[in-house]
């Protein structure tokens, strides 16, 4: 399979666009500071590597939309563009009104997406599918991670 500098070009693009909607409310240093004056749970990964498993994220999934844009796989397409959008989102709602109960029920979206794009990944492209299941996996913990983080600061 050769390369495809247009399926290169759009898939950089959709993760720069999620990326910059992402970074400019985490970016900012009182949103930083807010986020860790918060009561952490104990053995807290999350706070010291969000950025390298953001950046995690969007190596895999840029690896998918790549990939999925060479195959010309419309729907699985359009519903990878929309989970990496939505990840993007995420943090800038989170930041934009503080509510770590809202933040943390509105990701269940993610349980609905991921499992559908799995399914469809699965007719299509195993390899891609796992690694889909292994973010899956990965957001199950980040879940449980930000339930915590929302029982410990019920004040947010």
């Amino acid at each position: 399979m050769r390369f495809n500098v247009l399926a290169f070009i759009c898939t950089v693009g959709c993760c720069l666009i999620s990326m910059i909607i992402a970074g400019t409310s985490a970016g900012k240093k009182n949103n930083r500071e807010w986020l860790e004056s918060l009561n952490h749970p104990d053995n807290s990964f999350m706070v010291k590597y969000m950025n390298v498993v953001g950046f995690g994220f969007y190596f895999i999934f840029g690896y998918v939309l790549y990939n999925l844009i060479t195959i010309e796989d419309i729907i699985t397409i359009a519903l990878t563009v929309v989970v990496i959008q939505l990840m993007g989102l995420c943090p800038f709602f989170l930041h934009k009104t503080r509510k770590l109960k809202l933040f943390f029920y509105a990701n269940f979206i993610f349980l609905v997406l991921l499992p559908m794009l799995i399914l469809l990944l699965l007719q299509s492209n195993f390899v891609l599918a796992i690694l889909v299941i292994i973010y899956l996996l990965w957001f199950v913990y980040d879940l449980s991670y930000w339930y915590r983080l929302m029982k410990l600061n019920k004040q947010y």
